[in-house]
């Protein structure tokens, strides 16, 4: 049976911070394959919607793995009238599932629709740099805890966010540091996080 992880996010863009959370924990774990799924509109992001819709989304998402072996796009929660539950996008998925978040990500794994089973159905596999923040963890119930405890995976992380990229962006500001030079040209050539878009 396939070790998939299943990555997802708003992507809203997909940065090199994702990408290498993604491979050093596909290749610390030895997985098969990662599934990176954007949202269509997160149901824990307590703000507003991604800026970029779906389809631009998942497009950028396309052209940043298209040579990056193992990871693929996965459209399964955009297919799907809004909100994005993981629940019920992993019901879907078969082989041997496993979670992939970033650290502050599994501080807020309290608040998501059915944890429990979102868990049960695929362990977390959580990328933190220096070990979790054990006051942070303190706030989640014990259960879940446990399992985030078992899944941590400390690894280099790159410090990027997707917010850091659209601002840069907005400004006119080199982000090649950031974001595939093809992301990047995607952005660019469809006016991406201009003001047509916000």
């Amino acid at each position: 049976m396939k070790k998939i992880g299943f990555f997802g996010g708003s992507f809203d863009p997909i940065h090199l911070g994702h990408l290498n959370l993604a491979l050093r924990i596909m290749e610390l774990k030895g997985l098969d394959q990662v599934l990176f799924c954007p949202a269509h509109i997160s149901p824990t992001k307590g703000e507003a919607p991604p800026i970029a819709p779906p389809n631009h989304r998942l497009n950028m998402l396309q052209l940043a793995l298209e040579d990056v072996p193992g990871c693929d796009p996965y459209d399964g929660e955009i297919e799907r009238p809004p909100p994005s539950y993981t629940v019920d996008t992993l019901i879907g998925l078969k082989g041997e599932l496993y979670l992939i978040v970033a650290e502050d990500t599994a501080y807020g794994f309290g608040a998501w629709k059915e944890i429990e089973k979102v868990l049960e159905m695929a362990p977390p596999l959580i990328g933190t740099r220096y070990g979790f923040d054990k006051k942070k963890l303190s706030t989640l119930p014990e259960t879940i805890r446990l399992k985030v405890e078992e899944g941590m995976c400390q690894i280099p992380a790159m410090d990027i966010s997707s917010t850091e990229v659209r601002e840069r962006l907005k400004k006119r500001l080199y982000c090649g540091h950031l974001v595939q030079g093809k992301v990047l040209d995607y952005i660019h050539q469809n006016t991406i996080y201009s003001p047509l878009y916000g």
